[in-house]
C-alpha cells in the first residue's frame, strides 16, 4: 500500500515539474516501483540547502545548511505495517536547530533513541522520537566521514583521524557480567559454583579508542554483531566487541584502501578494495579472529563499497562496468557494461545514476539494462545499502521514498547463512594463500 505525505504548498505548486520522474506515481508504476511517500522539507525554502539525507531503521534524517535536523518517519524495515497509532511514512516528526547556519555539515548518526550529530567543536545527542537534546559533550573533531549511533553508542571520528566513543546514556549503571563457574571452589569434583555478578569495565564519559595510528578513518563506523566495525585509509579492518569484563578487539588488513563502505549481513562483513579486491570474512561467535571465507580478484579495482542483496553482491568497476557475485564462495555470477553510480538494490533491479546523468535501472538477474528515466531535480545522490529503498532527494528539500512494487515493509537484502565455504583462490593464481592477509 502506496503512503503520501501532506506536501508543503512549494512542492504542490510546482507538482508538475515531477513528472516523468520516479517521484511521479504513474512512471514509478511503470517501472516497477511504488511511491511509498513524498515530502518537502519546509524551512529548506527559506534559502538553505539539503546537505545530508541519512537513511536509518524506520526513520530518515535530514540535515539543511542552516544547521537543523529534520526526521522523516519511514516505512519500518522488516514489517508490513507500523504500530497502532503510529505517525504515517513521510511524516516530518520534528526538526530542532543543532549547529550554526553555513558550517560544514557532518552526516549524523540514527540509533534505537538517539540521533548523534557532530559538529566542530561538540557532539550532540537528541531524542530521536521527540528531538529534544539529551546532551552535549565536547568534541574537537575532524568531520570526514561521520557519526554512527549504535546500541548504547556513539562512534565518531576525530582531530587525527582516530574513532572516539560516547555513551548514548551518560548516566546509566554499567553494565552487569552474566555469572561465571568459580573455578576455585571446585573440590574432590564438586558443582562449581558461579560468581556474583560484577559491572563490566566501561567508560562512560568521551574518550579515544583508536587514536589513527594505522590510518586515518575512510568510512562512517557500522555496526557488527553486538559491537562496532570500522576501515581505515590503509585497508585494516577494526572491530570492538563487548565480551566478559571488557571490550575485544579484532583486526584484519586487507592490505590496500578500501573502495567504499564494508557493508555488513548478520556476521558476515562484505568489502572492496580500491586495487580490485573483493573479500567476505565473518565474525566467529568465539571472537578469537575475524575470519576469511573468500577472496576474489575483480577484473579491475572497484570505484565503490559493494551492494549487498539475498545472495548476490553488486560492485561498480568504473568503466569497466558492473559485476555480481555470490556471497557464499565469491564466484562471478554476471558482469556487464553498464556504467554510473550505484544508488540502491532492490527486487530485481539496481538503481544507479549513469554517465549521463539519468536515473537508470539494471536487471539482476543478468545485468541488462531495463530502464532509464530524467532526474529532475533530484541531483543530490542518496546511497542506500540498509534497505531496499531507492530515495531521491532535491538541495530544495523534496525527499522521495521509493520501494520495488509489491514489497510492502518486507527487505530484500536478507543476511546471507553462515558457511564454511574454502577460500576461492586468485583467478590467474593457482596459490589459494595470495589473499587479504588477517
Amino acid at each position: 500500500m502506496t503512503a503520501a505525505a501532506s506536501l508543503a504548498a512549494p512542492l504542490a505548486h510546482g507538482q508538475g515539474c515531477l513528472a516523468g520522474t520516479a517521484a511521479d506515481e504513474f512512471t514509478a508504476n511503470r517501472v516497477g516501483l511504488e511511491r511509498e511517500w513524498i515530502l518537502q522539507i519546509p524551512t529548506v525554502i527559506s534559502g538553505w540547502h539539503l546537505e545530508q539525507l541519512v537513511v536509518g531503521d524506520g526513520l530518515v534524517v535530514a540535515q539543511t545548511g542552516d544547521g537543523t535536523v529534520h526526521a522523516i518517519q519511514s516505512a519500518p524495515f522488516g514489517d508490513s505495517s507500523l504500530p497502532f497509532g503510529s505517525p504515517r511514512p513521510g511524516t516530518l516528526l520534528w526538526s530542532q536547530q543543532v549547529g550554526r547556519a553555513g558550517n560544514s555539515v557532518t552526516r549524523a548518526g540514527i540509533g534505537p533513541d538517539l540521533i548523534a550529530v557532530a559538529e566542530v567543536r561538540q557532539m550532540t545527542g537528541l531524542e530521536r522520537s521527540t528531538g529534544q537534546v539529551r546532551w552535549r559533550e565536547s568534541f574537537n573533531q575532524s568531520g570526514s566521514t561521520g557519526t554512527a549511533a549504535i546500541g548504547d553508542w556513539v562512534y565518531a571520528d576525530s582531530s587525527g583521524g582516530g574513532v572516539t566513543r560516547f555513551a548514548a546514556q551518560p548516566l546509566r549503571q554499567p553494565v552487569l557480567v552474566a555469572a561465571t563457574p568459580d573455578k576455585t571452589a571446585a573440590k574432590g569434583g564438586k558443582k562449581l559454583a558461579p560468581k556474583a555478578k560484577r559491572p563490566r569495565k566501561e567508560n562512560l564519559k568521551p574518550h579515544l579508542i583508536n587514536d589513527g595510528g594505522s590510518g586515518r578513518l575512510a568510512t562512517v563506523p557500522i555496526q557488527l554483531a553486538e559491537g562496532v566495525l570500522w576501515c581505515t585509509t590503509d585497508g585494516l579492518l577494526t572491530t570492538e566487541q563487548p565480551a566478559d569484563a571488557e571490550w575485544r578487539r579484532l583486526e584484519f588488513s586487507l592490505i590496500n584502501p578500501p573502495a567504499g563502505p564494508p557493508v555488513v549481513r548478520g556476521n558476515s562483513i562484505f568489502t572492496s578494495t580500491t586495487t580490485g579486491d573483493l573479500a567476505r570474512i565473518d565474525l566467529p561467535n568465539s571472537l578469537k579472529k575475524l575470519d576469511l571465507i573468500w577472496h576474489t580478484v575483480l577484473p579491475g579495482p572497484a570505484v565503490t563499497g559493494p551492494f549487498v542483496t539475498g545472495k548476490m553482491i553488486l560492485v561498480s568497476l568504473g568503466e569497466l562496468g558492473f559485476a555480481a557475485y555470490s556471497t557464499e564462495t565469491g564466484a562471478e555470477l554476471w558482469r556487464t557494461c553498464l556504467t554510473g553510480k550505484i544508488l540502491a538494490v532492490g527486487g530485481s533491479r539496481g538503481w544507479f545514476i549513469d554517465e549521463v546523468g539519468r536515473l537508470s535501472s539494471l536487471d539482476l538477474a543478468d545485468g541488462a539494462r531495463r530502464d532509464m528515466l530524467c532526474l529532475g531535480p533530484f541531483h543530490l545522490p542518496v546511497v542506500n545499502t540498509v534497505s531496499d529503498r531507492l530515495f531521491l532527494a532535491s538541495e530544495s528539500g523534496t525527499v522521495v521514498c521509493l520501494a520495488p512494487r509489491g514489497a510492502g515493509g518486507t527487505p530484500t537484502l536478507a543476511a546471507p547463512a553462515a558457511t564454511t565455504a574454502p577460500v576461492v583462490p586468485e583467478r590467474g593464481s593457482s596459490d589459494p594463500a595470495a589473499k587479504p592477509r588477517p
